[in-house]
């Protein structure tokens, strides 16, 4: 289980969260501190989708890192600024707003920095994980 939450299980057939304010949100701990996750669906740990959300503070930088996985990203709330390349470059930053969408592919390097207080949606396959590129 990554992060130590997980949502329902693949043998139930059905789930609805109704009320956002329900989520329960963990810290996600190295290499992002001072954010905060949530499993919706699926096991990010496990082969298979999930649907997690994901959490960051106005100004929070993102450093260069890259996914095993497609995903597929929703922004909730705040606008989420993104860019790709192996060193973080602000002036590359394209900001994507709420209710705007992006996909990045797998084992793309990407940076990103986060406006407001940032929620976005991922939806992706696992077994998940971020590997850190070392800065430049």
């Amino acid at each position: 289980m990554l992060w130590g939450i997980s949502a329902a299980s693949a043998e139930d057939a059905f789930q609805a969260i109704p009320d956002a304010g329900r989520l329960q949100w963990a810290d996600t701990g190295p290499p992002f501190p001072n954010t905060k996750i949530t499993v919706l669906s699926g096991d990010p740990s496990k082969a298979g989708g999930f649907v997690a959300r994901w959490r960051c503070p106005d100004n929070y930088k993102i450093a260069p890192h890259v996914h095993p996985a497609t995903e597929s990203v929703t922004v909730l709330q705040g606008t989420f600024h993104i860019g790709r390349g192996e060193t973080y470059d602000a002036a590359a930053l394209t900001p994507v707003a709420t209710g705007g969408f992006m996909v990045m592919p797998a084992n793309i390097a990407h940076f990103a920095m986060c406006k407001g207080d940032m929620i976005i949606e991922i939806h992706a396959s696992g077994p998940w994980g971020s590997k850190m590129l070392d800065a430049k």
